[in-house]
This record gives C-alpha cells, sequence and structure tokens, in this order.
C-alpha cells in the first residue's frame, strides 16, 4: 500500500467513526463519548470500511451482487448492535441498532458522492 492509500484509510475510518457517532448520538439523545465507546466507535468504523467491501467482493465474485450489498448491510446491523449498542441507553436494542445503521450507510453514501463530485476519489470501496 503506498503512502497516499493509508493515509486515505485512516481518514475514512476517522471519518466513518464520526458518521456513526453522529448516528448514535441522534438515536439515544446523548452526545457525550467516553473512552470506551470511541474504542467502540473506531472498532465498528474498522470493520465497515475494512471487512464488509471483503464481504461484498467475496459476494461479488459469487455472481450474487444485489444478495452482496443486503448481507454487508445485515452485518453492519448486526456489529452495531452487539458493539455500539450495548454503550447506549435505547429501550430496544435492535431497532436502535437497526436506525444506526441506516442513517449510517445513507450519510457514508452522501460523504462518498461528495467526495466523488469534489476531489474525484471513492472514499470507501463498498459504495
Amino acid at each position: 500500500m503506498a503512502l497516499d492509500q493509508i493515509i486515505l484509510l485512516i481518514v475514512t475510518v476517522v471519518l466513518v467513526a464520526l458518521i456513526f457517532f453522529l448516528s448514535g448520538a441522534l438515536v439515544s439523545r446523548d452526545w457525550s463519548c467516553s473512552g470506551t465507546y470511541a474504542l467502540r466507535l473506531v472498532l465498528v468504523s474498522v470493520i465497515a470500511v475494512v471487512l464488509i467491501p471483503i464481504f461484498m467482493d467475496a459476494a461479488g465474485s459469487l455472481q450474487l451482487e444485489e444478495l452482496g450489498l443486503l448481507f454487508a448491510f445485515v452485518l453492519l446491523i448486526v456489529v452495531v448492535r452487539f458493539i455500539l449498542v450495548d454503550e447506549l441507553t435505547v429501550s430496544d436494542d435492535w431497532l436502535a441498532a437497526i436506525f444506526i445503521s441506516l442513517l449510517g450507510v445513507v450519510l457514508i453514501y452522501i460523504v462518498n458522492a461528495v467526495a466523488n463530485r469534489v476531489f474525484d476519489i471513492s472514499v470507501i470501496s463498498l459504495f
């Protein structure tokens, strides 16, 4: 990996962590961030940026393109549920995980579209 790719990967992980923090704060109405929650945000961001595209590529090699996207979204919901939602004060854990994941994916799509138009780069290979 070249230095510019590593820098882009780090910036992407930080940006996705901020997106998931914003999504989690909107769902739980708690805008505080403890140290353990910040580590959980970084872990979910690394999974979203690195592991989910790997599953997408594997599904693409099996000619399951749309199913791969659905599988990646379900994987993101499960990751958010068991890593992020434990730190939040919500009444329904699974509903919060679905809503955080949906908000996160929509915001990531928006950031990726802006990065494509302004900088001519794709922030996340999944999107």
